[in-house]
């Protein structure tokens, strides 16, 4: 009995570890949804060796869709900037084809404040499976929220590794 649920509870934990760490700083949303996808791809760096990639420190700031791109072709990652949310057939063809999206999003409508959450799949009940660092959660929403709540605005398209 002892074996079965460390076994279960072993195989939720690496389900949730997949997913998304929490930011480990105020302006490193962008370095845990980079985290996630090197992580899935079985590449580990620290969210601070991310950060420290692109600083050459550990700096709490925040980084541009250009800098993440950057950052993930450093790592040997596919990917490329879109300067407009996706429609709902592009995005389903996107993650439906195994990319993910690192989504720029500003739900407060602040213009000098954004952030950053990971769009990973299309889940069985045709939602959006959207991973935010702030939280470490882990969800499905409509596309509707993306466009509506959380007012996403442009993405970084991220791939596996050459």
């Amino acid at each position: 009995m002892k074996k079965t649920i460390l076994l279960i509870f072993f195989a939720f934990s690496l389900k949730l570890v997949a997913q998304i760490s929490v930011q480990e700083q105020p302006n490193w949303c962008w370095a845990s949804c980079i985290q996630s996808a090197l992580w899935q791809a079985n590449v580990k760096q620290s969210q601070a060796q991310i950060v420290s990639r692109l600083t050459g420190y550990p700096q709490d700031r925040p980084a541009s869709p250009a800098e993440i791109n950057y950052l993930l072709k450093s790592y040997n990652f596919k990917s490329w900037t879109v300067p407009y949310p996706a429609n709902y057939q592009e995005l389903y063809r996107t993650l439906r084809d195994g990319w993910k999206l690192i989504a720029f999003v500003n739900p407060t409508n602040n213009p000098h404040v954004g952030h950053f959450i990971l769009l990973q799949r299309i889940s069985k009940n045709g939602l959006i499976v959207v991973s935010d660092p702030a939280t470490g959660m882990t969800y499905e929403q409509s596309i509707k929220q993306l466009y509506y709540a959380w007012k996403w605005g442009n993405s970084v398209v991220v791939g596996t590794p050459f």
